[in-house]
């Protein structure tokens, strides 16, 4: 009994011993670059053809597992070749080393003025303590054969140029790499407005009286420039003082920021009605604010414009007002604005004495036919305002009528009545007056007869 009890109690031990040695076995996963011994973090570990994890901050993995079979362990990280290793049971660590692919940088330089190849130029990349270091080509390039993932510093200097230096992140393909380089001579003059602090385009650089050429969208201007000696400098602009000074370019300059003042250029503001005939009192309003009034000619003179652009308004009671928005870049410029005239909607009524409308009426406007009454005898158009009208009514059977009206800004609508006579029945007139000739006609004749029978009855009388 005694024994069977110790048998039973040492198989249970065995069966603890076992357990806990399971439990117990941890290896650790290093990974390294072979290249500089250095921890790779967030290398790819995949146990026994399973992804398993990422290697932390110090390129390191803790695997537990049961002790009892070998593991085989791979660790991939772009840029390297991948790393297998097949690893015993009992081992508690292992270093993976990975090795770098060889990528390739190409590095090509160029001129900044005339965009050519820059040959000859020296190269150096550096990286850790790996440095190289080679000359551009005929076509203005450099190749190296770098790590992945890796960022080099670059270093760039060539005869008549100025330094040229940048970081390049290799990664993990082929990778072009373009710089301009800058020749010594070259120097930029940035031009300005004074008042805004904005780049003036378009304005002139003059060295010793040759054009060097005119500045861009961004006011720049980038020339070759003799450095060491005094030159003329001369930057002018259409609305602005021109700039002039005497000055030596040194070494260590590489650019100018210059401001222009704006000069007084002048304008002059014409207004004409529709006609083209100029419109006298019209009110200009500049940027909100009323400024002058045009003369019997038209016009209106503002002589302390500098350059640059202004809301224009004119408003003139009868007219409709015109604005826009004018740049004034040169000395005196005219700007015409052109004024119709504002317009009322107007009807004529035209009917007779006792006030029964008249239908079919034509109705003139400063002698031509513009239309005829309706029905209702009515008829619509649309006059000027401040505008003399001769306005006639014609009908068969009625006397023509005539008026002259002026139309007052005030009303959008306006009216007329015109009140006909009808013409004389001359035919009846002319059949009444013959009727009454002919009567009196008659009654000469009838007269005249009677007067004869008489006188020779009393002359019958007289011989008896």
């Amino acid at each position: 009994m005694f024994g069977q009890r110790t048998r039973v109690l040492v198989t249970l031990l065995c069966i603890i011993i076992l357990f806990t040695s399971v439990q117990a076995a941890v290896l650790q996963i290093s990974v390294r670059d072979d290249s500089d011994n250095s921890t790779i973090p967030n290398a790819t570990i995949f146990l026994n053809g399973v992804r398993y994890a990422r290697t932390d901050s110090n390129g390191q993995v803790f695997l537990n597992h049961t002790g009892l079979v070998d593991q085989l362990i791979r660790a991939t990280k772009a840029g390297y070749d991948d790393g297998e290793y097949l690893v015993a049971k009992n081992v508690t660590s292992v270093v993976i080393n990975l090795t770098r692919k060889n990528l390739i940088l190409k590095i090509t330089l160029y001129d900044s003025d005339s965009l050519g190849f820059v040959t000859d130029a020296w190269v150096n990349i550096s990286a850790k303590n790996l440095t190289q270091t080679k000359l551009s080509d005929a076509a203005g390039s450099a190749v190296f054969e770098v790590y992945p993932t890796t960022p080099y510093s670059v270093h760039i200097t060539a005869t008549g140029y100025l330094p040229r230096e940048g970081v390049v992140d290799s990664g993990t393909e082929t990778i072009n790499v373009q710089y301009w380089l800058l020749p010594l001579n070259r120097f930029s003059f940035v031009i300005l407005d004074q008042d805004t602090m904005r780049a003036i385009p378009d304005a002139e650089v003059h060295i010793d009286s040759v054009l060097a050429g005119k500045t861009d969208a961004r006011g720049v201007l980038t020339i070759p420039v003799v450095r060491g000696i005094v030159h003329t400098v001369r930057i002018s602009k259409t609305g602005y003082h021109t700039y002039t000074e005497s000055r030596v370019f040194n070494e260590t300059e590489a650019l100018d920021s210059i401001v222009l003042s704006k000069a007084l250029l002048g304008a002059v503001i014409s207004t004409f009605d529709e006609s083209n005939n100029p419109i006298n009192g019209t009110d200009i309003f500049i940027n909100g604010t009323l400024q002058g009034t045009t003369n019997q000619f038209g016009r209106s003179t503002f002589p302390s414009l500098v350059a640059g652009s202004y809301l224009v308004e004119a408003r003139k009671t009868g007219y409709i007002s015109q604005n826009r928005t004018i740049l004034l870049d040169n000395y005196g410029q005219e700007f015409t604005f052109k004024m119709p005239f504002e317009t009322a909607d107007l009807t004529i009524f035209v009917e007779e004495k006792d006030q029964k409308i008249l239908p079919g009426v034509t109705i003139f406007i400063d002698g031509k036919a513009s239309g005829y009454t309706d029905e209702h005898g009515q008829y619509s158009t649309v006059v000027r305002f401040n505008t003399l009208y001769n306005i006639t009514a014609a009908k068969n059977a009625y006397r023509p009528i005539s008026v002259q009206r002026e139309f007052v800004r005030g009303n959008a609508t306006a009216s007329l009545t015109l009140v006909m006579e009808k013409n004389p029945d001359w035919g009846l007139i002319t059949l009444i007056v013959t009727g009454i000739i002919g009567i009196l006609i008659l009654w000469i004749i009838l007269r005249m007869y009677g007067g004869r029978k008489k006188r020779g009855q009393v002359k019958r009388k007289d011989e008896l």
